[in-house]
């Protein structure tokens, strides 16, 4: 009688008992890693809602100064959103032909706790710029 190639019972249990004791810690590690990315993604989708903001807001205080004054909004493209932005005047001139200096700031949260407001446990994205008017 001959005996054919092929691994036991007792072979496969103990390779499956290895492969366990290996696989149960890293396992443990597997939900700190899908959170961190959920983090980081909602990290960059709010970085892009803020840069988009300020890109429509630099672009129409240049060519009108006066044409965007501080408020707030809901994203359309991201829930629970909110964009808050600034605008002060940093300094004027009477002068003719000398142009105002304002100060923009642009901050992107995830109004987690649906209040209207960027507070400091929120996940947020900030920016500042400065613009001149065209005199």
């Amino acid at each position: 009688m001959s005996r054919q190639g092929g691994f036991t019972y007792v072979e496969v249990l103990v390779a499956t008992l290895l492969i366990a004791v290996a696989l149960v810690p890293l396992m443990q590690l597997f939900p700190g890693l899908v959170e961190a990315d959920l983090t980081d993604e909602t990290t960059m989708v709010l970085g892009a809602v803020a840069v988009r903001n300020m890109e429509s807001f630099t672009t129409s205080l240049r060519n009108n100064i006066a044409s965007v004054a501080s408020g707030s909004g809901t994203c359309a493209d991201f829930p629970k959103c909110l964009a808050v932005w600034t605008v002060t005047t940093e300094a004027s001139s009477a002068t003719p032909g000398v142009g105002s200096l304002v100060d923009v700031g642009v901050t992107a949260c995830q109004d987690a706790n649906g209040n209207g407001a960027c507070d400091a446990s929120e996940t947020q994205f900030h920016y500042d710029a400065k613009v001149t008017s065209r005199p």
